[in-house]
């Protein structure tokens, strides 16, 4: 493409339309939350009251396990463990490096090997995570 007054005025024309476009686009939607206002309060209502439940259940949920032992909870809710860990990533490098698994701290590596291994200035927390169905279901 040729730098020319034709050229220049083309894609002059060209942003001014993308302008009028993109201020369209923002008029409707603003026509639109305003005209959803109620139907859009409803739904974030709707949600924080799904997330309040959802911790609350979970804590719950955690709770029966610590208790029980059962991993398969009324409604379909399952419990899955794990282990988080917690480390000082300078420490993780300095380690690293003296077992000559890297020139840089390769995360992945180290936590799998933390994970199955007692590694000092490592700390290994049980990780509990409660999962939810789709559909929660009652036998």
């Amino acid at each position: 493409m040729e730098l020319n007054k034709e050229n220049l005025e083309r894609f002059q024309a060209e942003m001014k339309r993308l302008n009028e476009l993109k201020q369209e686009l923002k008029d409707k939607k603003e026509a639109f939350e305003f005209e959803n206002k109620d139907l859009i309060e409803l739904i974030e209502n709707s949600s924080e009251t799904i997330n309040n439940l959802k911790s609350t259940l979970t804590e719950n949920a955690i709770n029966d396990f610590r208790e029980t032992g059962q991993k398969k909870l009324l409604g379909g809710l399952g419990i899955r463990q794990g282990i988080s860990l917690k480390y000082d990533e300078k420490f993780a490098f300095d380690w690293a490096k003296e077992h000559d698994l890297c020139l840089q701290l390769n995360k992945k590596e180290f936590e799998k090997l933390a994970k199955t291994q007692d590694i000092s200035g490592v700390t290994k927390e049980e990780k509990i995570t409660v999962t939810f169905p789709k559909e929660i279901v009652f036998d």
